[in-house]
């Protein structure tokens, strides 16, 4: 796939003016400076790191040592020492054994390089500590770099491949490892994004999976190929999945902040699959006064169990009641079905979200209902008995409002079993419209500003994207993760930041693995149904809260009538339920093919809703519904991105008879 040229933020220009590492183009300039506001740009000229301040005047010849110097030291000395932004908001931080192994590492988004840092890689017992990537977390066609102590000194390096069996270590023939630092405990290198070699793993902004191993053992990397070393020992060795790739951490201007607690209270887990269990409070004092959340934080009492989260704002009057409510959400009181605004979600493997200083979340002030709904999803595939869960958000909030208000959309697939992934598939794509007709009829002129996203699928998933249509131009993608993993559904900061205009087009589509299943799964609600959703944090706020499709209802009437009288699939009623009827088909490939046909070609049931579930009007036509909207049409590519490397071929790239690509060709694994 092509990428365009990344954006960079004002503190990367300004990082690279001082060190007199080149400018960037006008073009990307003038766009940044559109999405870049007053306010943050007060914020920001107050803060700027006295850093730029010293190096300003130095010569270009010397300024790259100066860049390396800088960064071994700041990795070494504590982040209290430093006052500047850059060491608060560039490096970011793991530990890879949870413990002791610390990775370090800042993205170069001008030079596309990343710079890496190991603490205690080393120590007196081992010789030898490899860090590599990997596609899905296993250690078959491997990319990985090996350091060892030879003679006494922490001098080799090894760029290296694993075989497609994983059980072998092969140097690669370009050596893209380069080190700056190595001593008796840590060390450091760099690696570019993409070193157009075809047997290294390109660094992108999706789920990377880091592996890596130390031992005692003394290797062969002089010779050509040698056996993968055995690590069985615990915190010896690993894999850890992190976005690699990704903005700078945002930190909150404001000193003075409220907070609020959303939790369950002793909500007793019910010993079954899945539960959605609602929570109706009503907020304190705090929110008398107008407010912006500025961050919110996931408080997970029972790990394993809480599968995903969501706050929702009841839009009622100011004085309105709500009943107070703490029970399963089938039996929600029908008076609490107006609390369905989002205001904060969480997956498992996200973390703290925080916004942007120019936007916030508006909360409370005169107007607003007090009373909001936690929906926490119980995932208890054990049928555990006995467990009692609290689990929810602690949110900040501002006095200070800040320029814009920001809100949530969903965006993708309705829940519904209208939508089927056929068995034994690699990777069989649904895909979720928001259709130029909605956003012409709910955005404003000047259109919205997307800065954050969570991707979310169920067990199956394994690649979400989402697409952005100007008319018949594609722009450049909102997210993508060809590597998504549904236990790490982080809520990412993005680093490109998308406008979207009223009559532009958003397309979701998920890719699912159903290579384990007998029979069709079905869009739903269950840990064992699928869903595919994009959450989209954006500014300014508007009254568009879900933009979301599935087939439409006579499509898929005319779809079971054709698969009983032409395709003689028996066991389809035309009056039955549609779950039964998908399960009911034998699938072959050309049956898998019309149901995908279907799926991209026929007209759609758009779900183009405002937070009280009503709809917005149609634009074009006030007596036009939004049952058989015709679907954005969206060019099928193949992801051959190396614009830079106009020879490259991966070599992982296998034929579809070899099963290692999905149904449009394009290969993920």
């Amino acid at each position: 796939m092509l990428k365009m040229p990344l954006q960079l933020s004002s503190q990367d220009d300004g990082l690279h003016r001082s060190l007199g590492l080149g400018q960037k183009p006008q073009q990307q300039e003038e766009q940044e400076q559109e999405q870049q506001q007053a306010y943050h740009h007060r914020r920001h000229q107050e803060q700027r790191p006295k850093q730029k301040q010293v190096l300003q005047g130095r010569s270009p010849a010397v300024l790259p040592v100066m860049l390396l110097l800088f960064l071994a030291t700041l990795l070494t000395r504590p982040l209290s020492a430093f006052s500047n932004r850059l060491s608060d908001t560039k490096l970011h931080e793991i530990y890879l054994d949870d413990k002791e192994i610390k990775l370090s590492w800042m993205v170069d988004w001008y030079k596309q390089e990343v710079l890496f840092h190991l603490q205690n890689a080393f120590n007196e017992q081992h010789r030898w500590f490899y860090l590599g990537f990997s596609k899905r977390g296993g250690l078959a066609d491997a990319d990985i770099c090996f350091f060892e102590n030879q003679n006494g000194f922490f001098n080799a390096v090894t760029d290296t491949y694993t075989s497609p069996d994983g059980k072998w270590v092969r140097r690669d023939y370009q050596q893209d490892c380069e080190v700056f630092k190595m001593d008796e405990f840590t060390l450091a290198f760099k690696r570019k994004f993409d070193t157009c070699d075809p047997l290294d793993l390109r660094l992108h902004e999706g789920t990377m999976y880091v592996a890596w191993a130390r031992g005692e053992t003394e290797l062969a990397l002089e010779d050509h190929q040698f056996p993968l070393p055995n690590v069985t020992a615990p915190h010896e060795a690993g894999v850890k999945m992190l976005q690699l790739l990704r903005a700078d951490k945002i930190l909150i201007p404001e000193s003075d902040l409220d907070q609020v607690e959303i939790t369950l209270k002793e909500a007793p887990i019910p010993n079954k699959e899945t539960t959605y269990w609602c929570h109706v409070q009503r907020l304190d004092s705090v929110i008398h006064h107008r407010h912006h959340i500025v961050q919110f934080e996931p408080l997970i009492r029972t790990p394993g169990i809480i599968h995903h989260m969501e706050v929702f704002h009841c839009e009622a009057g100011e004085h309105e009641e709500i009943p107070l409510y703490n029970g399963d959400c089938e039996k929600l009181p029908a008076k609490a079905k107006v609390c369905s605004k989002v205001m904060a979600l969480w997956a498992m493997g996200a973390s703290t979200f925080t916004y942007p200083p120019e936007a916030g979340l508006p909360i409370g002030g005169p107007g607003f209902n007090p009373y909001v709904r936690l929906e926490v999803h119980f995932n208890n595939p054990e049928m555990k008995a006995g467990l009692v869960d609290n689990s929810g958000f602690r949110i900040k909030m501002s006095k200070v409002l800040r320029q814009y208000d920001a809100a949530v959309m969903e965006l993708g697939l309705e829940y519904t079993d209208k939508m089927a992934i056929p068995p034994g598939q690699t990777a069989f794509p649904l895909s979720g419209y928001c259709v130029a007709d909605c956003t012409k009829a709910a955005l404003p002129a000047t259109g919205i500003i997307i800065f954050g996203s969570q991707l979310h699928t169920h067990l199956r998933g394994v690649r979400v994207l989402t697409r952005h249509f100007r008319g018949d131009q594609e722009l450049r993608e909102v997210n993508r993760d060809d590597f998504y993993s549904n236990h790490f559904q982080e809520m990412r900061t993005l680093h490109y930041k998308p406008r979207v205009l009223p009559g532009d087009a958003l397309v979701t589509t998920c890719y699912y693995n159903t290579k384990g299943d007998k029979t069709a799964a079905l869009g739903g609600f269950s840990i064992s149904d699928e869903m595919c959703v994009n959450y989209i944090h954006y500014y300014p706020a508007t009254k568009l809260e879900v933009c979301k499709s599935s087939v439409s209802e006579e499509t898929l009437e005319n779809y079971f009538i054709y698969m009983k009288r032409t395709e003689h699939q028996y066991g389809v009623h035309l009056n039955g339920a549609r779950s039964a009827n998908y399960r009911s088909i034998q699938w072959s490939q050309p049956r898998i093919d019309q149901l995908y046909t279907m799926y991209v070609q026929e007209p759609l049931s758009m779900q183009c809703n405002r937070s009280d579930g009503t709809r917005f009007e149609r634009s074009d036509d006030s007596h036009a519904g939004w049952e058989g909207v015709a679907t954005t049409p969206v060019q099928i590519r193949i992801p051959i991105h190396r614009k830079l490397c106009p020879n490259y071929n991966p070599l992982w790239l296998k034929p579809l008879e070899k099963g290692e690509c999905d149904l449009l060709g394009e290969c993920i694994y």
